[in-house]
């Protein structure tokens, strides 16, 4: 997947210093190949994991889904994340270049809705990490623009949603397009798309949210054009061709080292969800002691917060913890990364009709997710190969809210219930999405121990954001420290000073 990104990363630079006017064939068919193979481009550089197998799981370390106990582990685990990257801004002049190619074609309200929706996510990424940033001037800089102000998180915000407002509606009327890996050009569900990102978009402002976002939000629902199922998913589906595998495949260094957290493995456990058959191997030393595998107490993990060598010591002397599941480095293709998901959008909606956003059945939304993120991880393993005889099926899906699993009786302990589901819908998947739920929310109880904390600022509290890149001090000094100074106390660039979503 890699080496296929920087292919097109060589190819789109050479179709922008061509001219296309100078060649005689059919308009509609020439630009729209070119604005298909720019499609391609940012989609990849988008939704494709960016680093390498390390990379991967210390993602899922910050909100504890796993311990990395190889070598020095990962500093996500005891709560050190740095930086962030304004990488994806790069894309931001190839989206603009997209549109233009297809403009006056059918196909334009496509590209246009496409381009809308890539720059509303990557700005929502980047403002969920670290509050105020370049919106409003960013990607200017072939017109001389290259020190873009920072927009307040707040006016990012109502342009992010405005601007998915505006894909929505192009992608109405647009005409299937190609260079679509996600959805292979269906604008419909694209659109419904859309909408879903803007439900997640509202709801993760929280409290932040506005009685007009919150009626907008309630606006979205009403009109009906949201996902209907897990063939809806936005998601990257990793092959068995060479170069598209998923990023833990055949990397043997992580298997047996990545070992299950605690929060998840007792989670699981008391739901009874055979989730965690599908997500772990069973410990050794439960095996030695006589337990199946196909037993719920086979399964340990880890205290993530624990100090080290503890931690390594208990996994290489005893087999103490249980580690990722073999399907991990064994299958090609693996699971597909989902970014956004039916099973997400119904939880959205879940708590929404819980907060009295909308109307309608918390417990039904509640149930319906619940329900597509177990078909999800069922259909991550169609032949049973990997779930230790505990398969998750039909009768097994009907029968989940009969324990554990049942609504509460209380709103709060309704909400950790949804909170829960979509805290184990993103198990190692998109950890920093789940990092921005749990911030939100404070939910679920995750482990810090002030002992091992690695944050620098204070080892008894969480990361409330990342830094900004050290690139901006030396080419746009003077719009980040203004930045800086209006969000924050003395203006430091710190990962505990609270963005305005938060605040």
């Amino acid at each position: 997947m890699k080496r296929l990104i920087y292919t097109l990363v060589i190819m789109i630079t050479a179709i922008s210093c061509g001219k296309f006017d100078e060649y005689n064939t059919n308009p509609d068919s020439t630009t729209e190949a070119s604005a298909a193979l720019l499609a391609t481009g940012v989609e990849l550089g988008t939704f494709e994991h960016s680093g390498d197998a390390v990379a991967y799981i210390s993602n899922n370390a910050l909100p504890k889904y796993v311990a990395y106990l190889n070598e020095s582990g990962t500093a996500t685990q005891y709560n050190e994340i740095g930086r962030c990257s304004f990488g994806s801004y790069i894309w931001w002049p190839t989206l603009e270049q997209m549109v233009k190619y297809a403009s006056g074609t059918i196909y334009e309200p496509s590209y246009r809705g496409l381009a809308g929706f890539i720059k509303a996510w990557n700005a929502w990424y980047l403002t969920m990490q670290t509050g105020d940033i370049p919106y409003s001037e960013a990607g200017q800089g072939a017109s001389g623009n290259v020190t873009p102000k920072y927009d307040t998180q707040e006016q990012v915000f109502v342009q992010i949603l405005a601007d998915l407002a505006e894909a929505e509606r192009q992608f109405a009327a647009g005409e299937t397009f190609t260079g679509d890996i996600i959805y292979n050009g269906d604008v419909t569900k694209w659109r419904k798309a859309t909408n879903a990102f803007r439900l997640k978009v509202i709801m993760s402002l929280g409290e932040k949210a506005s009685q007009a976002q919150k009626e907008e939000f309630a606006g979205i629902v009403s009109a009906g054009n949201l996902m209907e199922d897990n063939a809806d998913n936005l998601q990257l589906v990793y092959t068995s061709t060479e170069g598209t595998w998923h990023p833990l495949y055949n990397q043997t260094l992580f298997n047996p080292y990545t070992v299950l957290s605690e929060t998840v493995a007792e989670s699981l456990k008391e739901l009874q969800d055979r989730r965690l058959f599908y997500f772990a191997e069973p410990a050794e030393e439960q095996l030695a002691a006589g337990l199946e595998e196909s037993d719920y107490e086979a399964y340990t993990g880890a205290d993530t917060s624990e100090d080290f060598e503890k931690l390594t010591t208990a996994l290489s002397t005893s087999g103490s913890f249980s580690v990722i599941n073999d399907r991990y480095i064994e299958v090609q293709g693996g699971d597909p990364f989902i970014h956004l998901s039916y099973a997400e959008q119904e939880l959205i909606l879940a708590e929404a009709a819980e907060l009295g956003w909308i109307t309608g059945s918390a417990e039904g939304y509640y149930m319906s997710g619940t329900e597509a993120a177990l078909r999800m991880v069922a259909a991550f393993d169609k032949d049973n190969a990997y779930c230790h005889g505990m398969p998750i099926d039909e009768s097994y899906i009907s029968g989940y809210f009969n324990g554990e699993a049942a609504f509460a009786s209380t709103q709060q302990e309704r909400l950790k219930q949804i909170w829960m589901q979509k805290y184990l819908l993103k198990f190692l998947q998109d950890g920093y999405d789940a990092y921005f739920d749990f911030r939100r929310t404070g939910f679920p109880d995750l482990p810090n121990n002030p002992d091992t904390s690695m944050n620098i600022d204070d080892k008894t509290a969480f990361p409330a954001r990342w830094q900004y890149p050290a690139s901006e001090t030396e080419t746009n000094y003077g719009n980040l420290t203004e930045a800086l100074t209006r969000q924050f106390t003395n203006g430091y660039d710190g990962i505990n000073e609270k963005p305005w979503i938060l605040k």
